[in-house]
């Protein structure tokens, strides 16, 4: 038997939002100090003291507010999976680690809550240009300000960010979404943070961001999460909604979904 969930939408959001800026404070303590980093795949696969102690801080938080939730993170002994039953959290303590320890503002602390699996709630704060995105069920904020998704429909005057890791197997794919974006739409944004780019999707400060190879959970969720909730559309590459196991995340507008997917589907032979 599943976990009933006990939280309203708007108190999963206010622990959303409460959880991403108590770990964004945790995460500054720790900018541009010169810390210590390891690594984990390889040297483009840093993980820091500011990762770790910010999952930490908000997984206390989290089982003080939530405690039947299941906690799903990227860092320590957190799980890995989402469960498909009951209510959940997801959380990445600072995406954009690589910019994070090389001093580069971009870098963001996001979660999302689920429940049956689908995320009904998210926030992500960027706290070192002072932005923090949240979204409920229906509606997207920027800074306590609703915002939305943009209304460009004009292929050339879109911009689109490329969101990868950089795993020898998907550079091929992202060579040619790269050379997509440049070749048929407007201009590109490689930002090195999936969660901003998405957040930034659906706020309506850039118009797409698009991964064709798997990403995982915590790279994703709430950004995928805020995008809906700003009117804009996510699937797979086949167009299929997406999901937190989905193989592929193409986030738009809505307007320019169909013209994507279908540049997408031509340039990959897919």
């Amino acid at each position: 038997m599943g976990r009933t969930d006990t939280l309203t939408a708007a108190e999963s959001l206010a622990i959303a939002r409460d959880a991403a800026e108590s770990g964004a404070e945790i995460a500054c303590r720790y900018f541009r100090e010169g810390i210590d980093n390891d690594f984990k795949r390889d040297r483009m696969d840093p993980v820091s003291k500011a990762d770790q102690e910010a999952q930490e801080r908000i997984i206390e938080l989290l089982t003080e507010r939530d405690p039947d939730a299941v906690i799903v993170g990227e860092e320590n002994d957190a799980e890995k999976t989402v469960p498909e039953s009951g209510p959940a959290w997801i959380i990445d303590p600072i995406d954009g680690t690589n910019n994070f320890v090389r001093d580069n503002r971009l870098w963001g602390v996001s979660l999302a809550r689920t429940v049956e699996g689908d995320p009904i709630a998210a926030a992500t704060a960027l706290p070192a240009i002072g932005d923090t995105y949240a979204a409920g069920a229906d509606r997207v904020e920027r800074n306590g300000v609703e915002s939305s998704v943009s209304d460009r429909t004009d292929p050339s005057s879109l911009i689109v960010a490329p969101i990868f890791g950089l795993k020898d197997r998907d550079r091929d794919d992202y060579d040619e979404v790269t050379s997509y974006i440049h070749h048929e739409l407007g201009d590109l944004r490689r930002l090195g943070s999936g969660q901003t780019s998405m957040a930034m999707v659906a706020c309506g400060e850039i118009d797409a961001a698009i991964s064709t190879v798997h990403m995982t959970a915590w790279d994703t969720v709430a950004g995928a999460h805020m995008v809906r909730a700003g009117g804009g559309r996510v699937t797979d590459l086949d167009g299929n909604r997406w999901r937190h196991d989905s193989e592929s995340l193409i986030a738009t507008n809505g307007a320019v979904h169909e013209a994507i997917l279908d540049g997408l589907t031509d340039r990959l032979d897919r």
